[in-house]
């Protein structure tokens, strides 16, 4: 009788040992199949379509895609084949891709900032328009609110702005490429006009102060007979201006203003425009008149204005002012923060000091870089300098390279000697290194990891708050 019990023990222990250890395995099958879930990568879908202005036939080519926390990603090639006149489309590519966020879309060699935000079970679309056998140039709408614009302008239900080639107040080449995958705004302009130019050039004050880094700010001139790039450099840093000023000959500035209906100066007369392009080149919006700058006039344009223009600023214009622009700019995707994709790592230069040394970016590996582009002219400069130099001695792993700009190498001493700038100050006199690192206005900030990466830029005069989150970013 004992051993009977003993065995019915023995028996139902291993009963229950064997539903356990079946239990066991259960659940180590399905932490398995869970760790396999969560390690594989969640895709979505991307579909390339591609349209054009009139029936084309395109070349193959290649799309990639690039995620905002890491790399590119191709999607696949075109084929070589027929494509229609918008608003018809031909499929070009589907593909599937990891979800997340992505940043930039690079046709062949060329990148175009972007906006994507796949997600698995939505397909997201991106149109490429075709020009001449080939991707056209800034011919990229990614997500289906830009493909719907996209369809849009090549419909012709907007108005493109032709190809043109000015200069800025460098001196250096200004054309519709440089407007590729940022959406501007553009005033006419002449330095000598006592009336309304000031008013749109306080109204720019006003907007840079709002907007993010990828819209621009351009007021281009229409007295080009007078406004050469140095006067207008001039201009620029009286006043704190750290936007593109453009100028260029009679005929193409002529050219320039013809699809704004912008006629050149005669005198103190001109057309008082502003306009809103959009990313892709075409005309969205257009004000004429003079604007409302509200009661927060620059104080220093005063003595700009005439008694006509005092006129103009007391009576608030035509009542439409920075919150109008601001409302057309949010319509375009103007006021998303910008792509920084296209920046990557900064260019290695090596530039002497106002001393004569050398030196050379690449020496700071490893190092968080602050590079300020400056000049003596410009009066933003004069007051940001001192507040970079307290932010470099707070941060004694930061180093500070001050590149004075297309200026003079005699009054850039006398300038730093009065501000008693103790940080490394170089000499880029033929500005060879603001055209490698595209300086389109003073002061310009750039923040560089210690990998050598750029973290990020600012154009315009920075304040303790801006300088404090940049710095922090890049590890100083």
């Amino acid at each position: 009788m004992r051993r009977k019990a003993t065995r019915l023990l023995l028996s139902v222990g291993w009963s229950r040992a064997g539903q356990l250890l079946a239990v066991l395995v259960s659940a180590a099958v399905a932490a398995v199949l869970l760790a396999n879930l969560l390690l594989t990568p969640v895709h979505g879908s991307v579909l390339v379509l591609l349209s054009a202005r009139s029936a084309d036939r395109v070349h193959g080519f290649t799309v990639e895609i690039h995620a905002s926390r890491g790399a590119w990603t191709t999607l696949g090639r075109v084929a070589a084949q027929d494509v229609p006149a918008a608003p018809q489309t031909a499929q070009a590519i589907q593909a599937s891709v990891p979800a997340g966020e992505y940043d930039a879309v690079r046709v062949e060699e060329s990148s175009t900032p972007a906006r994507l935000q796949i997600q698995r079970s939505i397909l997201t679309t991106i149109l490429i328009a075709v020009s001449d056998g080939g991707p056209a140039s800034n011919g990229v709408y990614a997500g289906g609110q830009a493909v719907s614009l996209g369809l849009n302008e090549l419909a012709g239900q907007l108005r493109p702005i032709p190809e043109f080639s000015l200069v800025d107040q460098f001196g250096r080449s200004f054309t519709k490429q440089n407007l590729a995958g940022r959406p501007a705004v553009i005033a006419a302009f002449h330095t000598r006009c006592r009336t309304t130019c000031p008013l749109y050039t306080g109204l720019f004050m006003q907007l840079q102060r709002k907007l993010p880094a990828g819209v621009l700010l351009i007021e281009a001139t229409v007295a080009p007979q007078e406004d050469s790039p140095e006067v207008l450099r001039a201009y620029a840093g009286r006043v704190g201006a750290s936007w593109i000023f453009l100028t260029g000959s009679i005929a193409e500035m002529e050219s320039f203003w013809a699809p704004f209906t912008v006629e050149l100066s005669s005198g103190q007369l001109h057309s008082s425009m502003l306009a809103i392009v959009d990313d892709h080149g075409y005309i969205r919006t257009v004000w004429q008149g003079v604007p409302d700058v509200g009661g927060d006039f620059a104080p220093e344009l005063i003595p700009d204005l005439n008694p006509d223009g005092l006129r103009q600023l007391a009576s608030h214009g035509s009542q439409w002012g920075v919150p109008q622009v601001l409302d057309s700019l949010q319509a375009v995707g103007g006021l998303r923060s910008p792509s920084t994709a296209g920046e990557g790592r900064a260019a290695d230069f090596n530039l002497d000091t106002l001393d004569g040394r050398q030196v050379r970016l690449s020496n700071f590996r490893g190092r968080p870089v602050l590079i300020n582009f400056w000049a003596t002219y410009c009066v933003p400069c004069r007051t940001e300098m001192p507040l970079i130099e307290r932010m470099a001695s707070a941060h004694p792993k930061l180093v500070v390279l001050l590149v004075d700009e297309l200026d003079d190498r005699g009054a850039a001493r006398q300038f730093v000697s009065q501000l008693g700038v103790t940080s490394i100050v170089l000499f880029d006199g033929d500005g060879r290194l603001g055209d490698l690192y595209g300086i389109i206005g003073l002061p310009t900030t750039l923040f560089v990891h210690g990998d050598g990466t750029i973290e990020g830029r600012y154009i315009g005069q920075t304040n303790e708050a801006i300088l404090r989150t940049h710095v922090a970013a890049i590890g100083g």
